[in-house]
């Protein structure tokens, strides 16, 4: 790791060592529930305790103005497709360069490996991505998905999975809370990031039971923007991040 992916890495995280995203890069969804209007509802959360927001190219200009200009950008860099398509694709391929990113003054990218079947297809363009934006000391964050969506929320598919992105030089990874958590983490020799969080359990005890696991952060979507009360909900997981 050169010094400045280093720098560059530990400026993610806060004085504790901690990071608090908003993920709102849910494209492949088109319109989602509560993303009806992404701009108006990152205004609404402006003054919210967030580190940052993951985005997608198109919308990362609005972090360029106030109050948004000391949030950090972790700019979604690869798309798989859309939720409408007839198949679930067997890989989330890079759309957007070094330079875009460095042009969009992101802080880091988020790639995403999937896990299973023909990995090989995602695996080694993702291995291959991950030299690209190193040669510019942009930090690659590394999210875990299964081929067969439905076990990307398997012990099996993160726990190897997050070794893997380690392995191919993700400077972070984001994993999905399974049970013995602590194993994922504990084979993994980059930060973790807790993503998402599973909806038939409480937030708040998933993401304090990450955190004692040694996670490094949350970078939460629906359970964030579908709730009745967002910013309630960032409040509460902030107190447990700390």
């Amino acid at each position: 790791m050169t010094d400045g992916l280093t720098r560059n890495t530990e400026k993610l995280f806060d004085e504790k060592g901690h990071i608090f995203l908003l993920a709102l890069d849910h494209a492949q969804s088109g319109v989602m529930q509560g993303l009806e209007d992404t701009p108006a509802l990152m205004n609404t959360l402006a003054e919210a305790p967030l580190d940052g927001f993951i985005l997608n190219i198109g919308l990362a200009a609005h972090l360029a103005r106030p109050p948004f200009l000391r949030k950090k950008l972790l700019l979604r860099s690869s798309f798989g497709g859309s939720s409408l398509a007839d198949a679930y694709a067997p890989a989330h391929l890079n759309h957007v360069s070094p330079e875009t990113a460095l042009a969009a003054g992101a802080d880091a990218v988020l790639m995403m490996a999937v896990i299973g079947g023909e990995d090989y297809r995602s695996l080694q363009a993702l291995a291959a991505d991950i030299d690209a934006f190193h040669q510019y000391s942009i930090p690659v964050v590394v999210e875990i998905l299964a081929a067969d969506f439905s076990k990307t929320a398997s012990f099996d598919v993160q726990h190897h999975g997050a070794r893997i992105a380690a392995e191919l030089g993700a400077d972070a990874v984001k994993a999905f809370y399974v049970d013995n958590f602590e194993k994922v983490i504990d084979c993994c020799p980059v930060p973790v990031i807790l993503a998402g969080g599973p909806k038939d359990r409480d937030i708040n005890t998933v993401a304090r039971h990450a955190i004692e696991c040694g996670a490094r952060g949350f970078a939460f979507g629906r359970n964030i923007f579908q709730a009745s009360a967002p910013s309630a909900v960032i409040r509460s997981l902030r107190a447990i991040l700390g």
